[in-house]
Formats: C-alpha cells, structure tokens, sequence
C-alpha cells in the first residue's frame, strides 16, 4: 500500500474509535445483577436502569444485607459522547462507572463495582389456553374483540406485529363475551419506549374487569406515581403489594410482560352480589392476594384503555371457572 494511502487509512481509523456511536437510552436501560468487591469481601445487588429522556439515566440500586436490611442507593447517569456514566454517593462512598456492552463497571468507595444486564421473562409467558377457555385474542384472531368504529361505521384495520403484538386501537378494544362469574384471565402486553415521559406519561393503557375496576397497565420499571396508577395497580385504590421506585415486578419498556388475574365473584340467588376479589400475579410474582375491588360485582366485559400511548397487547384468554 502506498504510503500516503496507509498514513491515510490510519487516520480514518482512528477518527471512526474517537467517534464511536453512543449507546441508545433503550440499550443502557434495563435490570442488571453485580456486586461490590471490597477488603471486607463481596457484596451482590439488583440495579435498575432507567431512561429519562435526552440521555438522562437514573440508577436505582438495591441491596440486601446479610440480616436481611435492604440499602437503596440512586446514581445519576448521562450518556456523553461515545458512552454512558454514572455517578453518586451513598453514605461515605463514593459511585462512578461507566456502561460498555451491557456491562457497567467502576468504583464504589474503596471497592469495586460491576454489574451486568439481565433478562427475565415472565414464567407465564406464552401460557396456553386451558380446555374451555375463551380466547380474546389470539394468534392473528381476532373474534374475541370488538374495537370502537370509525366515522364511516367500520372497525379500523388490526395493526399487528411479528411478534404476534396488537397496537392498541384508537378507542380501545372490548371483549364480545360479556361475563359475571368467577374466571381466570391471561394477559400479555408490551409499554412502548417513552423516555421523556413521567408519572401516567409513560405506556398509559389498563385491563378493566366485567365490574368496571381497572388493573393499570404502566411503564412503572423505576418510576413512581399515585396510589393504585403503577404497573399493576388497582386502579387510584391500592398500590401492587411490595411497591416502591423498584416496582419489583415490572419489566422495562419493550419486553413483554403478563397479567394472570383469578377473578371472583360473590353470588346470591344465581346473581352477582357484592365486591369481587382478585388475586393477580405480574411477571409471576404476586402483587394482590385476594385483594377485594372497589365496585361492586356486575356482569360486562374485558376492557383494553387506549390512553393514546402504543401499547401492544397479544395472548388474552378467559378460563371461566363456574363455583370453583
């Protein structure tokens, strides 16, 4: 090579590692496993990573001591040129790291930090139908829901995705079946990414039971709001149990995540009487136990709130379970 040519390359080169591409806010956000290693041995954590906008990033970090206390630190962090750092204090010590490839290393007072980025997929994901359920919405099926009509009288089209995921429809979607009995319901949905959001601004959808009570659907993955408007909450009545800025159950925005709901109703003489009690799991952890609603029981339907936010929802399915 000639070289003028070779000097040339080599520039190049070093031009292309001195302007490496930031990583995206949706690639550093998410749920990393670590530990601090110091003197006085090893200690692990759970961190959550979440974006806020305009490369903004907060790390929530919690740590459970061996008697079972459980610290919480919070880091600022900020993607800057061709990474993203972070940094804090808590307590004496002071936090600084930075995010490469899905690992987030640095220092934590005297020790060393590091933490990796994690997946973890619902238990029920992908759960199957029981014999005698009605399927809601399925693979490509659509007979289970009817969606609000346009101006003109017709359903809008269907917009789905390969995943199998249903974008929310303007208006939302309700179930045909109307129901009043005691069921179970499986739910699948996906928050779309909304960084610069906050409170009811991040993934705003809800699955409202045949009584009107709604279980609100929420980007809550480190975030807080009002009682009962997180992920899982009974809606502005009570907040999912073990609730805090960890939102323990929730997955950050585009993941998939499940709602199983056991619904039950109290009856006499045939006929709903009384409030309905529901015992809900999200993401396989349980987050009511037989926690009674606010309305009374009645007969309707399964309602999906569009609130004007891009969730997706896929795999519903009602099991109705007579006087079991």
């Amino acid at each position: 090579m000639h070289r003028l040519m070779a000097i040339a390359v080599a520039c190049l080169g070093l031009a292309g590692a001195a302007f490496a591409a930031a990583p995206a806010e949706e690639t550093v956000q998410g749920l990393y496993e670590g530990a601090v290693k110091a003197a006085a041995g090893e200690q692990k954590f759970e961190a959550r990573v979440v974006a806020c906008g305009k490369g903004a990033l907060k790390v929530f970090i919690r740590q459970a001591d061996p008697d079972g206390k459980v610290t919480k630190i919070e880091l600022d962090g900020k993607i800057e040129g061709d990474a993203a750092k972070f940094a804090g204090k808590a307590g004496e010590a002071e936090w600084a790291a930075t995010y490469a490839d899905g690992t987030i290393k640095g220092t934590a007072g005297a020790g060393k930090a590091e933490m990796k980025k994690v997946v973890r997929e619902s238990p029920a994901m992908g759960a199957k139908p029981h014999a005698g359920a009605v399927i809601l919405l399925g693979d490509k099926n659509f007979d289970g829901m009817v969606k609000k009509a346009g101006k003109d009288g017709k359903e809008p089209e269907w917009k789905v995705f390969d995943d199998g995921g249903v974008l929310i429809p303007k208006g939302g979607m309700n179930s045909k079946q109307q129901f009043e009995g005691n069921f179970k319901l499986h739910v699948e949905f996906k928050n779309p990414f909304m960084p610069d959001g906050r409170s009811q601004g991040r993934g705003n959808s809800g699955v409202f039971l045949p009584n009107g009570s709604e279980i609100q659907v929420l980007d809550s993955f480190g975030m807080v709001t009002y009682t009962g408007g997180g992920c899982g909450g009974l809606y502005k009545y009570k907040d999912p149990d073990a609730f805090d800025e960890f939102s323990l159950a929730s997955a950050p925005p585009l993941q998939w995540q499940t709602y199983d709901v056991e619904y039950r109703v109290p009856m006499k003489d045939g006929k709903p009487d009384g409030k309905p009690r529901v015992t809900v799991f999200h993401n396989g952890i349980k987050i009511h136990d037989n926690a009674e609603l606010s309305n009374a029981a009645k007969k309707g339907g399964i309602s999906l709130q569009d609130h004007g936010n891009a969730v997706q929802y896929r795999n519903i399915w009602l099991l109705p379970l007579g006087d079991k």
